[in-house]
């Protein structure tokens, strides 16, 4: 009875784990079909809840295997180096006790040693030892893995990098970032601009992105493209070429020249210092082409460190502001070219009635009594303005403005130029803008303006870039020429408007001795505006809240050069604006003019140089046309109808726009020679058979024969006077 009842219970547990053997067999039997059935569906769609394996694995591959592209570096004109390439760096302190080096040693920071890190991270970095040391302890309370030291710890530059780094402390390592290194510091800051880092959001990289000056204007032409190193392999595990180099960024070539603006910064540093201005800024141009060859502000800042940026920054090359008495020489120009304009006619000076209001002379509307037009422009007359933009007419005034380039970009590719702006409603607001109040305008726009003075009326754009290179076909993507943005005035306008400018700085009551060159005569305008609010002009009359400014050309005849200076509240000592304003413009003045001297020479290519037409024996308008389509300087001898000699010969290679002497041998006069090379009185005494007793090197600086005095009178010899132009 009891085995009966015991063959019963193993044959009901027989019969349980077949059952349960059935279900686990069924059961796993699914489980492999779900997976089987999902491996495949994975292994043909390579999709996991909408994301793409082979993609995932392919943007894996490729951002491991990016080939980081360089950003084009900036130059000046010559070829050195203003804004480079490095790499900057930020220290870390690791706090993860899991990191274990291969021979366990530890490979972060213990608490034991925080005191000496810190102390080492305060003598290297800067700082105190203790803002390190609660860093270290407040990352371990937080459980983080490591951490960063803010500003003292980032932005290192080699040099400092490598002096922590040969420390050997464990724990602290350092990560590598793409940054730019400006060789110049301070100089040009203002023009060559800043880049900074930024993260690509589609490699996750950190790259360089300009974000003012050229750095930012031209960053298009700046930045490379990322490259792919490596090849892929697709889902056949067959090899497929994926390697794409990397484009680096073109190379930017500026027009500064890197001589002429350390000059430039130095002069400025001492007038800085000397009257503390709330701003000032200079800019030296070239009137031949509009090329920007030296531009500085204060306040600067460092481009590399970024020191001395502050929240209210701003770049006064292309800030718009009112610009004050340097206005009248365009008022002046404008009232030439319309036959408005008598330099002796004579005015009451002091106040003038406008609509019911004011204009006034700068000496408290005391002026000087009746007095010519002439001694207006030398005294800097505001009535004087006033009335001959009267004489214009609003309508032709307003015109004049706009044909000159006012209120509009001057598009020289800086970031954030300002239009300016003008109030020309009522009759008052009109007089006003004659002599540079109620119109605002940027300095580049006031430089291009009188490139049409300086020259023969054509006005040029400004550039601040030469040419751009592509360093990977070392090919000239872009170079600036001699562009031609208007013709506002007549060419004997220009001569005209240049030879009145000179009473500034001539005249025995002209405002503007200070700025007499040496050897070489000068043409130009101060300037001074008081600062408009919304409530009114600050403090009339009061120097140390007025803007001053001078902007002068030289030679006078035929400028090369042209600089632009302003000077906003200067705090100390304001009597001595005009003294400090020349004590930058003539020492760089100068120094352009002795660069001017070699520099066709040493840049001279087949481009600039051009063959002299053979003109003998032609008529003296046939020669004169001949020479200058060959885009060179006709200066004609005598009133003959042929030319009975010339010089240089025909089919002489020359530099663009030189001097080519044609001699018709009739009712020969003297020219005035100032600022003559002594190559060119030369070539005329021989041509004229006039014997020169030379004194000096140089530029002509005095002759003894008065210009305009004929030959013939009796005239056999000269003596010439040659001075260097030197540095003061």
């Amino acid at each position: 009875m009891a085995q009966k009842k015991r063959h019963g219970i193993w044959k009901q547990l027989d019969k349980n784990s077949r059952i349960a053997g059935l279900v686990l067999l069924a059961s796993t039997m699914l489980v492999l079909l779900v997976l089987g059935y999902r491996y495949a569906h994975i292994a043909v769609t390579k999709d996991v809840k909408g994301h793409r394996l082979d993609k995932a694995t392919q943007q894996i591959y490729q951002s491991q295997s990016i080939d980081e592209a360089k950003r084009g570096q900036i130059f000046d004109v010559n070829g050195n180096p203003m804004a480079e390439n490095t790499t900057s760096y930020t220290v870390v302190a690791v706090l993860d006790k899991s990191q274990i080096g291969p021979n366990g040693k530890k490979m972060y920071v213990t608490p034991s040693q925080d005191k000496h890190v810190s102390a080492v991270l305060a003598k290297e970095l800067g700082g105190k030892a203790s803002t390190y040391e609660k860093a270290l302890k407040d990352g371990r309370k937080a459980k983080r893995d490591q951490v960063q030291f803010g500003s003292s710890g980032s932005q290192l530059d080699v040099l400092k990098y490598k002096q922590l780094k040969n420390k050997r402390i464990p724990g602290l390592t350092f990560v590598g970032s793409p940054a730019r290194f400006y060789p110049n510091g301070v100089a040009a800051a203002n023009l060559i601009g800043l880049a900074g880092n930024v993260e690509n959001k589609q490699s996750g990289l950190t790259e360089l992105k300009g974000n003012s000056g050229i750095e930012a204007g031209w960053n298009k032409n700046l930045t490379g493209k990322n490259g792919i190193k490596a090849t892929a392999v697709d889902e056949n595990d067959a090899n497929r070429a994926k390697s794409k180099p990397a484009v680096n960024g073109s190379d930017v070539y500026t027009t500064i020249d890197s001589k002429l603006q350390a000059q430039l910064e130095t002069r400025m540093d001492v007038l800085n210092d000397t009257m503390a201005p709330k701003s000032a800024l200079a800019v030296v141009m070239d009137t031949q082409n509009g090329d920007i060859v030296a531009s500085t502000q204060r306040p600067n800042y460092n481009a590399t460190t970024g020191q001395g940026i502050g929240d209210y920054w701003q770049n006064e090359l292309t800030n718009s502001f009112e610009p004050g008495s340097v206005m009248k020489g365009v008022t002046v120009a404008s009232a030439i070219d319309t036959n408005n304009w008598n330099p002796n006619a004579t005015y009451r000076s002091g106040t003038l009635n406008v609509d019911g209001k004011k204009v006034t002379d700068w000496n408290n509307g005391r002026g000087w009594g009746q007095i010519s037009y002439d001694q207006g422009v030398g005294l800097s007359s505001n009535v004087a303005m006033a009335l001959t933009e009267q004489r214009m007419g609003a309508k032709t005034w307003q015109r004049y403005i706009r044909n000159f380039g006012f209120l509009k970009s001057t598009k020289s590719g800086l970031p954030q130029e300002n239009l300016g702006m003008m109030q020309f409603r009522y009759p008052f607001e009109q007089a006003n803008t004659s002599f540079g109040q109620a119109i605002a305008t940027t300095p580049l726009q006031m430089l291009q303006a009188y490139t049409a003075i300086a020259g023969d009326g054509t006005m040029l754009k400004p550039h601040v870039v030469s040419k751009i290179i592509n360093p990977n076909t070392q090919k000239v993507v872009y170079e600036a020429k001699r562009q031609k943005v208007g013709q506002p005035i007549k060419a004997k306008t220009a001569a005209a408007t240049r030879k009145q400018l000179e009473a500034v700085v001539y005249n025995d009551d002209g405002l503007g001795h200070d700025y007499a060159l040496k050897g070489v005569r000068t043409t130009g305008k101060s300037g001074t505006a008081q600062v408009s609010t919304a409530s009114g002009y600050q403090n009339a009359q009061n120097p140390t809240q007025e803007i001053h400014s001078w902007i002068g050309m030289a030679p006078a005849d035929k400028p090369r050069y042209m600089m632009y200076i302003v000077v906003k509240k200067p705090q100390k000592v304001p009597s001595q604006v005009t003294k400090q304003m020349a004590g930058v413009f003539k020492p760089v003045m100068t120094q352009a003019l002795q660069m001017a001297k070699g520099d066709n020479k040493a840049v001279s290519s087949q481009a600039q140089l051009t063959q002299v037409p053979d003109v003998k024996n032609q008529s003296r308008k046939q020669a004169v046309d001949k020479i200058e389509q060959a885009h060179l300087e006709a200066l004609v001898m005598g009133d003959g109808d042929k030319v009975i000699a010339q010089s240089p010969a025909g089919k002489t290679g020359m530099l663009n726009k030189q001097r080519v002497f044609v001699n018709t041998g009739k009712n020969i006069v003297v020219p005035d020679m100032h600022g003559w090379s002594k190559n060119d009185v030369m070539i005329w005494a021989d041509l004229a058979k006039i014997k020169i007793n030379s004194k000096g090197n140089g530029f002509v600086a005095a002759q003894s024969v008065e210009g305009g005095t004929r030959l013939n009178e009796g005239v056999h010899e000269m003596t010439i006077e040659f001075k260097e132009p030197k540095v003061e």
